[in-house]
């Protein structure tokens, strides 16, 4: 017969019954969080060990991952917990070069890979179209578009090359004709013409010489902002992809000698520009100019939501006070001041939702995080440069700071807070950014890709100047000479 357990039995039970499973709960707790932290064990040896996460991706995708001489099973994209310390990962696929990096992994860190690009071994290049002539190439922002200019002061134009001689009235009677490539499909590209009549432009008297360049694209990729130099007044145009005949004279419009103008916004009607040393805000919508916005204005750099960062000079007495704001709805926030004028270049960036103003002055990078943030205020970081930085920009994701004097570089990751230093060949001016990570060489008229920190310096094809990705990053687009002048050519990044 059974036998009724007393009441101090059953509590008993009770007790030892949660104990246990507060004490199972604790312990679950504890190993979750242990391995949340990194923690493994090494079966080999039988330590307890604290691993890093490595999160691996590619493109092409589908590249085979070695890991300090041990193959993963599977093909990127993929992950792989690892020892601390430094770490040799090498990616590789058939048909394409080996790609390599040591990274130091430290405990329970996470540090993506996700950035390489694998390059053909053999890469196929063919000619799209050959010119006579080719000055300059610029992409739009949605890599649908490539502008070409194919001369300076000659108006006339065409595939079969250049105009005879002709009587100046002729000449300026003659449009300025600019090429407008359609790659949205690499496969099928087509041609079309962007032409500046005469009447819009002021015409060179008979000694002036005249010339053109390209500006740069509206972040909606339709406008065209262009410059137009004779003798030595500048004036400014604004070209419509989508109409040839709609040309804007900015200069004359507004009635007032701008300089450095900028697009702000994806209408293509409204700008930033300098009078002088004013900075105005122009809008076509409603044919208005702003009254000054900043004054003494030594130079300014556009951002998105019309925000821009600017640099500010202002003599008081026998100093030159130097101030670095944001202009920002209306209102000029002054970050940073300084006693004495020196070259400085100040760029407003965003990464992770959170602000960036990088400074470039004398021998050193400054890093303001949150700089509208009045009420919190974080320690800025501080950056050595070589000689100082001849120009500074940004990555098109907004994740590097880049810096560079006579092909010295320095380049910063607001997302590991990692900085790098490394030289380029014949950088004299801000690099093109191929992408994210990648910034393209021209030296020696060879395009070369190179990653955000100077490693993995692949090259790509003989040409020179600018080029583009298409929108698929199957192709790149450059333009190299040729015995005829010059031509576009097409290089396959990917095997098909």
């Amino acid at each position: 017969m059974h036998k009724r357990r007393t009441r101090n039995q059953q509590i008993a039970i009770r007790s030892f019954t949660y104990g246990v499973m507060m004490l199972l709960a604790a312990v679950g707790v504890a190993f979750c969080l242990a391995w949340a932290m990194g923690f493994r064990i090494d079966w080999n040896d039988g330590k307890l060990t604290q691993v890093a996460l490595l999160q691996f991706n590619s493109f092409p995708s589908g590249a085979t991952v070695d890991i300090n001489g041990q193959v993963l099973s599977t093909k990127t994209p993929t992950r792989a917990n690892v020892k601390t310390g430094e770490t040799t990962v090498i990616m590789s696929r058939q048909g394409y070069r080996s790609w390599q990096k040591t990274v130091d992994m430290s405990p329970s860190g996470v540090v993506w890979l996700n950035y390489v690009r694998l390059i053909p071994t053999s890469i196929l290049t063919d000619t799209v179209k050959s010119f006579a002539s080719v000055s300059e190439m610029r992409e739009s922002p949605d890599k649908k578009w490539l502008l070409i200019r194919h001369s300076d002061d000659d108006h006339c134009y065409s595939d079969m090359g250049y105009c005879p001689e002709m009587t100046r009235e002729g000449y300026l009677a003659m449009p300025f004709t600019f090429t407008l490539i359609d790659v949205s499909n690499p496969k099928n590209i087509r041609f079309s013409e962007l032409t500046i009549p005469s009447d819009k432009t002021t015409p060179p008297t008979k000694d002036q010489s005249e010339f053109f360049s390209i500006v740069e694209w509206d972040p909606g990729s339709r406008f065209v902002l262009i410059k137009h130099i004779v003798g030595e007044m500048t004036e400014y145009l604004r070209l419509d992809r989508s109409n040839s005949g709609e040309v804007k004279n900015l200069t004359r419009d507004f009635g007032m000698q701008i300089s450095d103008p900028h697009f702000s916004g994806t209408s293509g009607n409204v700008f930033f520009a300098l009078t002088g040393t004013d900075l105005r805000k122009f809008d076509y919508g409603n044919n208005t100019a702003s009254m000054p916005l900043a004054s003494n204005v030594w130079n300014y750099r556009p951002y998105e939501n019309g925000r821009l960062a600017l640099v500010s000079v202002e003599e008081q007495g026998d100093k030159t006070i130097q101030r670095v704001g944001i202009y920002n709805d209306g209102h000029v926030t002054i970050v940073t001041t300084y006693q004495e004028a020196e070259p400085t270049l100040a760029v407003l960036t965003r990464f992770n939702n959170v602000d960036y103003l990088a400074i470039a002055r004398r021998g050193s990078i400054v890093i303001y995080s949150k700089p509208l943030d009045q009420d919190e205020k974080t320690p800025p970081i501080f950056l050595h440069t070589s000689g100082g930085g001849d120009w500074l920009n940004i990555s098109p994701n907004g994740q590097f700071i880049l810096t560079g004097y006579q092909g010295k570089l320095v380049s910063f990751d607001l997302d590991t807070r990692f900085g790098y230093s490394f030289e380029v060949k014949d950088i004299n001016s801000a690099p093109q950014w191929l992408d994210n990570s990648h910034i393209v060489s021209t030296s020696d008229k060879m395009i070369t890709f190179i990653e955000f920190d100077g490693q993995n310096r692949e090259d790509i094809v003989g040409a020179h100047g600018r080029v583009t990705l298409s929108r698929d990053g199957k192709y790149l687009f450059s333009i190299s000479d040729a015995p005829s002048g010059a031509m576009l050519q097409r290089s396959a990044l990917v095997i098909d």
